[in-house]
């Protein structure tokens, strides 16, 4: 005797919002074992993708089955049991032998007579639909985002217009915004001000319909969307929604941020400069700081290993002074710093470069640029010719057709070297800037901001036998090699091949 698990099952995903519902789906396949008269054993849903193995329901279901207590399967279509191979290859399994004798849905039964051919097309039909789906989406947001749609959210002050699914200004709340963006840019407000100011013109939160929390108005007043641009993926892109403020206005905003924002206190960090910095490099826990203060009155600050690590022991058991430390700190900074006489010599060649490569651009640009022209002017004779009557229907299309692809490929070619010719020797320079800039973090003696450059350009900050060590990002390692080289030889000429090279 056949006993049946209904099994339905509604995707919370975008690519299932066109299949039934779990209570549609149900109302049809309770329908379908009344009139056959099917021993239902029991019904089991759940809102879940099939396109990834792990469904909390499916496997408890095909636990049951396995265990004997139901032997058939009763869903709308097969693929509502599995969009993966692996769970589809596990009801082809039990299906061939034996253990499924029966696969009902809404268009038809499967058992293990049947060619397995078919169930497997079926199911990796299901299977290359969301894979399918997928590429499509991911297609879809890169066209908003080229187009200056803003994917995703719109911010407070803002409304999603359903025709063109682009960000509009609110009709009430976009000028309550606006003077609230202005009210904090002159840095007069704090956050907790700004709240209430912004609790009395009714911005509340979109769900809770309560104030906002400060931190997400500091998000808010973060968010570059508001001068008319939007982030995706961490980069910047122009959008065509209507800015609420001015760029300098959101710049204002920052400052005032920096300054109006409450610092926040860490337990423990008691004026120790190199808190949440390094690791110890015997067990890789964490260091951290510790003051003696003798009877005499004198003070001692130390950094060492919180030896935590249960599973590694420590063998570095050294207390390293805070002096020592900051001189370490100190030296591996010094590593990452590039001369002034370097820098000038490093930017001169820069520009000498910027001259050839836009001279090379140039050249390239103009060809293409002729190319193009040649492009156009033979669409246009060909359009003339259909237009006269001298070609017919299949002549124009087989002669313009193949140039129009063509066109298209030249214009992009010639902006994307237009582009590059401005910016791709912009980021060298930038850095070249950078790191000249340490020189002046050093001569400061500037610890907090060494010490942030240290976390920006390097990882694994190990302090071991009261060394720290630094395992530099590119290309910071080659400029910290470099400056290595440079330092174990008096040799003026070798000197500068090493920093040439």
């Amino acid at each position: 005797m056949l006993k049946y698990f209904i099994y339905a099952r509604k995707s919370s995903e975008d690519e299932d919002r066109q299949i039934l519902s779990i209570e549609a789906q149900l109302s049809e396949l309770n329908a379908i074992a009344l009139q056959e008269s099917l021993a239902i054993t029991g019904t089991l849903t759940e809102s879940k993708s099939a396109k990834e193995p792990g469904r909390t329901v499916w496997n408890d279901m095909i636990r049951r089955i396995e265990a004997g207590e139901a032997n058939a399967i009763l869903s709308w279509k097969l693929d509502r049991l599995a969009r993966n191979f692996d769970d589809g290859g596990k009801i082809i399994g039990l299906l061939q032998r034996g253990v499924i004798q029966e696969i009902r849905t809404f268009e038809r039964t499967y058992l293990p007579s049947d060619n397995v051919l078919m169930i497997a097309v079926e199911l990796g039909m299901a299977n290359q639909y969301v894979r399918d789906l997928s590429v499509n989406i991911r297609r879809g947001i890169r066209e908003k985002v080229r187009r200056g749609l803003c994917f995703g959210k719109t911010p407070l002050g803002y409304v999603t217009d359903q025709r063109t699914r682009g960000a509009v200004p609110h009709p009430k709340n976009f000028a309550k915004m606006k003077r609230i963006l202005e009210m904090f840019a002159t840095g007069e407000y704090s956050l907790t001000a700004i709240q209430r100011e912004m609790a009395k013109r009714g911005l509340m939160g979109r769900r809770s319909d309560k104030p906002l929390t400060l931190s997400s108005i500091g998000n808010l007043l973060r968010n570059p969307f508001y001068y008319g641009v939007f982030r995706h993926k961490g980069e910047l892109h122009d959008g065509v929604h209507v800015p609420m403020i001015s760029k300098k206005t959101f710049d204002d905003i920052q400052a005032a941020l920096v300054m109006r924002a409450k610092p926040r206190k860490r337990r423990g960090d008691k004026g120790f400069h190199f808190l949440d910095f390094a690791t110890c490099g015997s067990c890789g826990h964490c260091i951290t700081g510790e003051r003696h203060i003798k009877k005499s009155g004198l003070r001692f600050e130390y950094y060492r290993c919180t030896h935590k690590n249960k599973k590694v022991h420590c063998e570095d058991r050294n207390f390293v002074r805070a002096d020592t430390f900051a001189e370490e700190v100190k030296r591996n900074t010094q590593l990452v710093s590039l001369p002034e006489e370097w820098k000038e010599r490093f930017l001169a060649r820069v520009e000498t470069w910027e001259t050839e490569v836009s001279a090379t651009t140039t050249e390239q640009i103009d060809r293409l640029k002729a190319e193009l022209t040649a492009v156009k002017s033979k669409i246009d004779r060909i359009n003339n010719g259909f237009a006269d009557g001298s070609l017919d229907i299949a002549e124009f299309k087989e002669l313009k057709n193949p140039l129009v692809p063509r066109k298209v490929e030249l214009e992009q070619q010639i902006t994307a070297l237009e582009k590059s010719r401005a910016n791709r020797l912009e980021p060298l320079r930038v850095w070249i800037l950078e790191a000249n800039q340490v020189e002046n973090t050093l001569a400061n003696q500037n610890w907090l901001e060494m010490k942030a450059l240290l976390k920006k350009v390097g990882s694994n900050r190990l302090l071991h036998a009261q060394t720290l060590t630094v395992s530099f990002k590119t290309p910071w390692n080659y400029l910290a090699e470099t400056n290595v080289a440079v330092r174990s030889t008096d040799d003026i000429s070798v000197r500068t091949s090493v920093w040439w090279r």
